[in-house]
């Protein structure tokens, strides 16, 4: 396996790696090949293989995203549309949760002012009640999905703050990762982050 001389470490585990040769795509463009590997086909539309994986093998932890998609902060190029990470024909409730950087990494997650834990439970209740209504009228995945995805969120409020605060981090990890690691968006804290979520089930 021939390795170039800028990537030492890589040339030192060559043996414990696995390198497949005989896949490719018939794209001559860097965006359809990309949107080929994550979903087998070069046009969009189809579901990305972690969307497969959730319709197959269903999800580790009911409190978290079965996948997610991570980015490091400043790096517009990176190509994270959502048709890498989308669900395609399948259920809506497949697809990936985008992890950004910041406070915030999951958007719209966090109650409006004013409203609590328990009165967001009552509202999507009520809410699950009136699709319950429709669904039986109509039944729709779309609408299941809809009901899987909210009480998803709910959850997801308390597990995804839980996740992201790395104060309990003991120092001697910060010497692995580096202080980069505490600065949200770095890459050392997208690694620490995405260590943390496959301890937690997440893919």
């Amino acid at each position: 396996l021939q390795i170039s001389d800028a990537l030492p470490h890589i040339s030192g585990i060559a043996d414990d790696l696995c390198l497949v040769r005989s896949m490719h795509t018939e794209a001559i463009n860097h965006g359809p090949g990309v949107t080929h590997m994550q979903t087998g086909s070069q046009f969009p539309g189809r579901p990305s293989i972690g969307a497969w994986l959730n319709y197959g093998l269903g999800r580790a932890n009911d409190n978290l995203p079965a996948f997610v998609v991570m980015g490091t902060k400043g790096k517009g190029g990176q190509p994270l549309v959502s048709r890498l990470w989308g669900s395609g024909f399948l259920p809506s409730e497949n697809q990936g949760v985008r992890f950004r950087s910041g406070a915030n990494p999951v958007l719209h997650l966090q109650n409006p002012s004013g409203i609590d834990r328990k009165s967001r439970r009552m509202m999507l209740d009520r809410l699950r009640e009136l699709h319950e209504l429709q669904l039986a009228g109509n039944p729709d995945a779309e609408i299941e999905s809809r009901i899987a995805q909210y009480e998803m969120a709910f959850r997801m409020q308390a597990s995804v703050p839980e996740l992201t605060d790395i104060a309990s981090e003991p120092q001697h990890t910060f010497e692995l990762y580096g202080e980069e690691a505490k600065k949200p968006g770095s890459f050392a804290n997208t690694a620490l982050m995405a260590r943390r979520l496959a301890e937690r089930g997440v893919r």
